[in-house]
């Protein structure tokens, strides 16, 4: 069974915070390691962005990585 390249996160709700901003996790591109991202500030929406999975929290990495 091959990998998925992508793998779509928007069913799971995977967020945390980080300086008071909620990061929402989309996608995850398991050939880069990286996710793409929504940023909210007080619930408004700021931007999309990506970051790379080394950044994330380590109770997000854990819920990830059965999925790779």
């Amino acid at each position: 069974m091959a990998k998925k390249a992508i793998i779509d996160l928007k069913s799971m709700n995977l967020s945390f915070e980080d300086r008071g901003e909620t990061i929402k996790l989309i996608t995850f591109k398991t050939s880069s390691m990286s996710l793409d991202i929504e940023i909210y500030e007080k619930d408004k929406f700021i931007k999309k962005s990506n970051m790379v999975y080394a950044h994330l929290p380590k109770k997000l990495k854990a819920k990830l990585n059965p999925l790779f």
